[in-house]
């Protein structure tokens, strides 16, 4: 599979020899069959340059956005399917024109996820791969040392692109360690007779399901197939115990085009704000009634805003914040938001000694329902 980061422009090229003129049709789907016309089908085409400039490109990356809906995450105590507006495949099909007729040049199949590159990462040039963790696996995964035993409580997860190419004879594996001195694991096996492209929900740990992963765990996955190496992923994932504080979950669309999850566990700060317009009033009567104003306030609404602190966190916690700022969707506690805080230091050991971020959020919907 080739997976496109669909927030950052994504050209196809065609520059046939002889060519005066070019065509593609783009077919967007997330099921069994792609679409060859009505919704998901496109085609689009133009003519060269001119006759010494025959190359002619086409940015699909806005075509295939417009069918990826994040909305929020869905947690599970065991790897499961992600739902399937969180990605989606297409197909391209490139055609060169020589005055009379198209003749198609090849056809490939990609991924999109709702990520984005950085400027320096240069050109998007996707390549194939069989196995895609949709996150940073350098960055350690924190979670909440529930002290009523992750009653009512999801874990949170990171998303696994997986290309699997047999029912059987490719295996796909998620092994979580033990990563204090004990010895203990558990090995889930993925997609079990299946094949095909999936998006996979990884849970960080298996501590709502086994205790054994209480002071945290190191998972491991494992793509194994029939020809070849195996294609591996290792990330740790740590409890944080707060007693003190009511934590709060950050769910948002990171960079790779995967749900991500900080978790706030130190002070927060609410505000709330209102507004409304004003109009002046007519008294009904020369002698008129002391207790009503002269001025009466007409449209009031309010919104309301947090400020949230991260606590003590590592280093490389800096892409995580950069990816927040640039999000497109976040919740907190499952509650949408907008990042109202517009920067932040990107903060280091050397400088800082202890790293903690502040932000803050304003939830995106007014305090009174007018929703229509």
């Amino acid at each position: 599979m080739k997976v496109v980061k669909v927030r950052s422009p994504f050209i196809i090229e065609v520059n046939q020899s002889g060519q005066v003129g070019s065509k593609i049709t783009i077919s967007i789907w997330n099921g069994s069959a792609y679409p060859t016309s009505g919704t998901g089908f496109y085609s689009l085409s133009k003519s060269v340059p001119s006759a010494s400039q025959i190359n002619t490109s086409y940015n699909v990356s806005n075509y295939v956005k417009e069918f990826i809906d994040n909305i929020k995450p869905t947690y599970n105590d065991y790897p499961s399917f992600e739902q399937s507006n969180e990605w989606i495949k297409f197909q391209v099909k490139r055609y060169w024109y020589n005055g009379t007729a198209y003749t198609l040049l090849d056809t490939t199949e990609y991924v999109g996820v709702n990520g984005f590159l950085n400027y320096t990462d240069g050109y998007q040039n996707p390549t194939s791969t069989k196995l895609l963790l949709l996150a940073n696996t350098n960055i350690i995964n924190y979670y909440w040392e529930d002290p009523n035993n992750y009653v009512d409580r999801k874990i949170e997860y990171l998303n696994l692109l997986v290309e699997k190419d047999t029912t059987t004879t490719t295996t796909v594996t998620v092994k979580y360690e033990r990563n204090d001195s004990g010895t203990y694991s558990s090995t889930q096996n993925q997609l079990i007779g299946f094949s095909g492209i999936y998006n996979l929900k990884i849970p960080i740990s298996l501590v709502i399901v086994d205790g054994n992963f209480v002071y945290g765990c190191k998972v491991t996955i494992t793509l194994t197939p029939v020809t070849g190496s195996p294609t591996v992923y290792v990330f740790n994932t740590y409890p944080i115990c707060e007693s003190k504080f009511t934590t709060v979950r950050c769910s948002f669309i990171n960079r790779y085009g995967g749900w991500q999850d900080i978790i706030f566990f130190k002070q927060q700060t609410n505000l709330i704000s209102a507004k409304g317009t004003d109009y002046k009033l007519t008294q009904t009567a020369l002698n008129y009634n002391t207790s009503i104003g002269q001025f009466q306030m007409m449209n009031i609404n309010g919104k309301q805003t947090v400020k949230l602190n991260t606590g003590w966190v590592d280093e490389n916690y800096s892409e995580l914040i950069t990816d927040l700022l640039l999000s497109e969707t976040v919740l907190l506690d499952s509650k949408p938001v907008t990042v109202k805080s517009q920067s932040s230091d990107l903060k280091t050991t050397l400088k800082d000694k202890n790293i903690n971020y502040e932000i803050e959020f304003e939830y995106a919907y007014n305090l009174i329902n007018d929703a229509i």
